[in-house]
């Protein structure tokens, strides 16, 4: 490694491996070499390593996996808050969105959600949202199984709700209230979408409502925070 006496050593490692992440030669979701062969190759310390690796961990661009090394973190997609649906967000940035259904329970009991919905009979979905086959997000989704019976079917056979309410029904989201956190990931999420208990995550919480105001879905989603950048739309 050619060494510039202008910086430390760290930083010096740090731009080394960014550029091999940059050039493809450390391609994303695979593993670095194991430390002390990276040592060797690099000529440098464990501390120095460790310092440099650390400072990438903190950009988001790598992760580190308990006994299994660390990773080089997927490119962070742009999730704009807005009312595109998942699939319209992840085709606008030229992938391939997919919806596996994970669970589905009619006559869920949640009477808070219920309420919320103005729902008699409530439809709830666990849904693993992909892109380009690679988990993105956990989402559980709660519908009006009356009111939008004939959406269930084709939600549960991986398609869009959005699609589905626009395919099947003269209804179009007009609005949507929010709420934004940052957490941990559960065992079972995490487990679901691959990470460690100990990644950061967005929890939102999206109800959304057609242009008189009325709850057409409410839907709970959990995404690693490494994988999005949140941007919001005026």
């Amino acid at each position: 490694m050619v060494q510039d006496g202008l910086l430390p050593l760290y930083e010096q490692v740090r731009r080394k491996l960014l550029s091999e992440i940059d050039a493809g030669r450390l391609p994303e979701g695979s593993f670095l070499p194991p430390e002390l062969e990276l040592c060797a190759t690099l000529g440098v310390s464990r501390i120095t390593l460790r310092r440099a690796v650390g400072e990438l961990c903190a950009e988001g661009l790598l992760i580190r996996q308990q006994g299994r090394g660390t990773l080089v973190a997927p490119r962070k997609m742009q999730h704009t808050i807005s009312l595109s649906g998942f699939a319209d967000v992840v085709a606008g940035q030229g992938h391939k969105a997919g919806h596996r259904v994970l669970e589905r329970e009619d006559n869920a009991v949640e009477p808070a959600v219920a309420s919320r919905l103005g729902a008699s009979k409530l439809v709830r979905f666990v849904r693993l949202l992909e892109v380009d086959d690679r988990p993105m997000t956990l989402e559980t989704l709660f519908v009006d199984g009356e009111r939008f019976a004939d959406a269930l079917d084709p939600v549960e056979a991986g398609q869009s709700f959005f699609a589905s309410l626009r395919k099947g029904y003269t209804v179009e989201p007009a609005g949507a209230d929010r709420l934004i956190n940052v957490g941990f990931a559960r065992a079972s999420e995490a487990e679901a979408l691959g990470v460690s208990t100990t990644e950061p995550v967005y929890r939102i919480e999206k109800l959304v409502l057609d242009g008189k105001g009325t709850p057409l879905a409410l839907s709970q989603t959990v995404t690693p925070c490494h994988l999005v950048t949140l941007a919001v739309k005026n």
